[in-house]
């Protein structure tokens, strides 16, 4: 299937270059590799839906370094993908460690980050360029959990301001739930992010923190959100907003199962106002 393989490392001073490139770009919000409680891994599918195009395919790991805080950035140039092919990669992050393009200090460390699938091919389309991830863990009793997302138009995905409702605390006689927030930086430029909690049964301001300096691609989680809230704070609106001047942000929650670890994706509510807007 592939018609030639290049493996590189790509310093991130080049990533506002590369984005400038005429690709389209899908960024995968979240690729891990962790042992936490049970080992977390990110598998990830690549789809071409045309009949005739065969883009190249590259993958980009932008991370944060959990042993000295750097960002850093690998690349792997997977390929050609023919027509109606598909690409799947159990473990992307070990995929990206066997290609040799993980540095040394991070080979043993917990890896948390965001993955860009470039499609390089004159006329392909978006709607033809194809990313579904999923991070799963082995369940309890065989099989394993997970959630699952696909990747985004990286130029248009995010917006300035983001909204989202979660909750926790009992679900009837079936379990317990609780939430897991997370941001991406999907701009140009580096920004602070404001965030703001209010109480989902009064309106009233219970916590209010700034995410410092997220870095171009890079992505930030916050498990169990209720933590250190009143006990009886049950559910949330969580405002966030970039303060940097033309930044754009993305953001996720994860409802889990607080028994079986078992959680649900979804997007935070972008502002329409402040999406991208196609120069005129």
């Amino acid at each position: 299937m592939r018609v030639f393989k290049r493996v590189l490392l790509v310093p991130l001073a080049f990533l506002g270059a590369a984005a400038a490139r005429a690709d389209i770009d899908l960024r995968v919000p979240v690729g891990t590799q962790v042992q936490g409680v049970v080992f977390y891994r990110t598998s990830l599918m690549i789809g071409n839906g045309s009949g005739s195009r065969q883009p190249v395919i590259e993958l980009r790991l932008t991370y944060r370094s959990p042993v000295d805080g750097t960002m850093q950035n690998a690349t792997v140039n997977e390929g050609m993908l023919p027509p109606r092919r598909v690409l799947t990669f159990e473990d992307i992050i070990q995929h990206f460690k066997d290609e040799g393009v993980i540095r040394a200090a991070d080979q043993g460390a917990a890896i948390f980050g965001t993955i860009r699938v470039s499609f390089d091919a004159t006329g392909q389309t978006l709607e033809d360029s194809i990313a579904e991830a999923r991070t799963y863990s082995p369940g309890a009793g065989g099989g394993t959990n997970g959630i699952a997302y696909v990747g985004r138009n990286s130029v248009t995905a995010g917006s300035r301001t983001l909204k989202a409702a979660v909750r926790h605390g009992p679900l009837g006689a079936d379990g317990t739930s609780r939430a897991n927030i997370g941001f991406v930086n999907e701009g140009t430029t580096a920004t602070n992010i404001d965030v703001v909690y209010y109480d989902g049964a009064t309106g009233a301001e219970v916590r209010q923190f700034t995410v410092s300096d997220l870095a171009i691609g890079e992505v930030k989680q916050f498990n169990n959100v209720f933590a250190g809230l009143p006990a009886s704070t049950t559910t949330l609106i969580i405002r966030a907003t970039a303060s940097a001047a033309g930044a754009r942000i993305s953001g996720y929650g994860v409802q889990l199962d607080s028994v079986t670890n078992d959680g649900s994706f979804f997007l935070m509510v972008e502002d329409e106002e402040d999406c991208y807007q196609p120069p005129t």
